[in-house]
């Protein structure tokens, strides 16, 4: 244990790369003294794994086979190796209090990695092997309040609960300064804001978004229960910008790179896209099943991706509002979805045990799939690109999962890698699904 508040990895708590490759299971999983192979449980855990719906098939605006029948249209060539196992710091425990939220993984470097556990957001450096509590919940006097999602961005890190309730803190620039001063059970935060934004009954809070406007102004874009997507400005002490209102609860928004449109999916088939300016409608991307708890745009703004608890995700043309793709997970429904900064690769997220690496370049029909064991509390992606984190909530082998991008997750062909004034001319996440400037749009590959 470390000094204070602060806890440092046990040298044996954590599963390297060099671990595995001496034939170490990378969560630590004992298979030789168990009474079944890894391959077995994996057979039970698909054949008995239950998929939680909201939508009866007697509700369903079409069979399951229609769905099949689509997801068939896109064939996807598994095999891809893009990100490859890092690290596992199996002391580094994930919380999930509602089981269809799981945003509770933020990392902000290859290294520095956010999540929650329990009434507290920790700080972990692969780095140095030290976990930090930022912000605790019993601290402030907040024991009512659970953590149903969270966000950091720079030093800002915001916290949603049951109740309508947020949180801000401040994390201080040099971690390693605030914990020398940490008092046992103590957090380096600096608390900004700790209010309630609703006083619904009904307020979970589903999900935070922390981005920057067009002026350069840090805002919080918040999906609520409630049935109302809010806009607050961080700097302003989180004045609302403004409050849109839907027929259903909203369960997350995605901004678009431009900040022009939102994506705003819930306790609905359909996702709606909104002008941010005005709050209007301006279409309506409707082919799921379910309901939908996940969205992202990709960086380069003309692809929007939607999961839904009909096991699917949807990627859409921004300019047609036409599905171009219906890509399938395994046992559940699709809870996260991120793109890398550089828009190559799209992680998808089941519920538990995958999260699928799609090659955009390859207009998502080649995937890596991440195969492990236990509930997913949340992936991210470094803001470099360069590491994906996934947070496994698990009362035995609850951990976090580093991977870090190969060298031929950079460049399908290594020796034909572009030069920097290339990469410089080519425009930002262009990808085959579109078509080239000199195509008319109705010959667009898929």
């Amino acid at each position: 244990g470390g000094a204070g508040g602060v806890v440092r990895a046990k040298n044996s708590s954590r599963v390297t790369k060099w671990d595995v490759a001496r034939g170490m299971d990378p969560q630590g999983i004992p298979w030789q003294s168990l009474d079944q192979t890894r391959d077995d449980y994996r057979a039970t855990r698909l054949r008995n794994y239950h998929n939680y719906t909201n939508v009866g098939d007697e509700e369903r605006r079409a069979p399951q086979e229609d769905l099949a029948a689509e997801i068939a249209r896109h064939p996807v060539r598994t095999g891809g190796r893009y990100f490859a196992f890092e690290n596992n710091a199996r002391d580094l425990h994930s919380s999930i209090v509602h089981f269809q939220l799981r945003n509770l993984v933020c990392a902000t470097t290859a290294h520095d990695v956010f999540v929650t556990h329990s009434s507290d957001i920790q700080h972990y450096s692969y780095l140095t092997g030290v976990c930090t509590p930022v912000l605790s919940l019993h601290q402030l006097a907040l024991c009512r309040v659970q953590v149903s999602t969270m966000c950091v961005r720079g030093s800002i890190v915001l916290a949603g609960g049951f109740y309508g309730d947020m949180v801000c803190v401040r994390v201080p620039g040099d971690l390693r300064g605030a914990q020398a001063g940490l008092a046992k059970g103590g957090s380096c935060g600096e608390v900004v804001c700790c209010e309630r934004i609703t006083s619904d009954e009904n307020a979970i809070t589903n999900s935070i978004v922390l981005h920057e406007s067009s002026s350069g102004a840090l805002q919080a874009v918040i999906s609520n229960n409630d049935c109302a997507v809010r806009v607050m400005d961080v700097e302003t002490s989180f004045t609302e910008l403004s409050k849109t209102e839907f027929d259903w609860a909203v369960n997350y928004t995605a901004m678009a790179p431009d900040g022009k449109l939102a994506c705003v999916v819930g306790d609905a088939t359909e996702a709606v896209i909104i002008d941010q300016a005005t709050g209007q409608r301006v279409a309506e991307c409707d082919k799921h099943h379910d309901f939908s708890f996940a969205a992202a745009w990709h960086p380069g703004g003309d692809i929007l991706a939607t999961g839904n608890q009909d096991k699917t995700a949807r990627l859409w043309d921004r300019r047609m509002w036409r599905c171009l793709a219906t890509l399938s997970g395994h046992m559940g429904a699709i809870r996260s979805i991120r793109f890398s900064s550089d828009g190559r690769y799209m992680a998808m997220a089941e519920p538990a045990d995958f999260v699928h690496l799609y090659d955009v370049a390859s207009n998502c029909q080649e995937v890596q799939e991440l195969d492990m064991f236990g509930e997913i509390a949340g992936i991210s992606m470094s803001p470099d690109g360069d590491a994906l984190f996934v947070g496994i909530a698990d009362r035995t082998y609850g951990s976090m999962m580093q991977f870090r991008r190969t060298r031929s997750g950079i460049f399908s062909d290594p020796d034909s890698a572009p030069s920097a004034s290339e990469r410089s001319s080519r425009p930002l996440g262009y990808t085959s699904f579109l078509p080239r400037p000199e195509q008319p749009a109705e010959t667009a590959e898929l």
